[in-house]
């Protein structure tokens, strides 16, 4: 065999290798990330410190984004989201709920005002596997999980406004 079949064959093995673990990688990524979530049993209030139900928002497709202030793919989606909230504010629903203290999301929310709703879950995020940040569910206008992202997602490109809008 020549050098450069070996070099060819290895590059192929090499590449079989990576695809098989990137799969299996994503495979399990997505077994940590809970299909259905008790947002109750969260205790979600408002900033001001209001119980809030998710409930609140039925009647609207809702993009439930789980995050936290030192994620950077998190604040990086952060003004795509806040586009779709302000393109689509009778259809759709954007809000973020993070487990960090009060204060460190009203400090972050004074830096970056967006339109969206943020939500503080009194009990920590991890009781409920939610774990990996972002993750984002989206419900449809009856509360039913249709669709979990996750990372950073593109929320106000067309192709994901029309994707979200089918559900409304």
């Amino acid at each position: 065999m020549t050098r450069r079949k070996i070099f060819w064959t290895a590059y192929a093995v090499g590449f079989a290798v990576a695809g098989v673990i990137a799969v299996f990688a994503f495979y399990m990524l997505n077994q940590t990330v809970p299909q259905r979530v008790n947002w109750q049993a969260l205790q979600l209030t408002s900033l001001q410190g209001e119980p809030i139900s998710i409930d609140k928002y039925k009647g609207r497709v809702v993009v439930l984004n789980v995050w936290a202030t030192w994620c950077k793919p998190c604040i990086e989606e952060m003004p795509a989201m806040d586009r779709l909230q302000q393109l689509h504010p009778d259809k759709i629903a954007v809000v973020t709920i993070s487990d960090e203290e009060l204060e460190k999301i009203l400090k972050f929310r004074s830096r970056q005002p967006y339109s969206f709703t943020y939500l503080k879950a009194n009990t920590p995020l991890a009781n409920q596997q939610l774990t990996v940040y972002p993750t984002t569910y989206v419900l449809n206008p009856s509360g039913e999980v249709k669709e979990i992202y996750l990372g950073g997602q593109a929320w106000d490109s067309e192709r994901m406004q029309k994707r979200l809008l089918k559900y409304f």
